[in-house]
């Protein structure tokens, strides 16, 4: 699967993670995943709520798509994951501007997990 926004390069290079420690459009998946909960209808996200027909068969839901992209950012070398990040970039923004700090939130967790949850 093709992310669009991103060189042959980066995308050659996601590939190979994929097949050594994920599995084949994995990252395609949680980019997916990612995108639609920063575009959920409506004024706000509530992130965990899972919005899917089997939410149970999904590997990525709420923050868990943003912490695999941060894992597969971390393996990819400078070039790829800059692309990554820059196409990250725009919906991590929109979801934070969309999203309220948990006060209560670890502040040891990654900043995505310290957004307020749906009830």
């Amino acid at each position: 699967m093709v992310t669009p926004g991103l060189s042959a390069r980066a995308l050659a290079a996601i590939a190979r993670i994929e097949r050594s420690r994920f599995r084949p459009g994995d990252a395609h998946r949680a980019w997916a995943r990612w995108r639609a909960m920063a575009h959920k209808p409506g004024p706000w996200v509530m992130y965990a709520a899972p919005d899917d027909d089997l939410p149970c068969c999904d590997p990525f839901t709420g923050g868990d798509a943003r912490a695999f992209l941060e894992e597969l950012c971390s393996g990819l070398s400078r070039g790829p994951a800059r692309e990554l990040r820059a196409l990250l970039g725009p919906l991590d923004a929109r979801f934070l501007a969309r999203t309220l700090n948990d006060p209560f939130a670890s502040p040891r967790d990654p900043w995505w997990n310290r957004r307020l949850e749906a009830p």
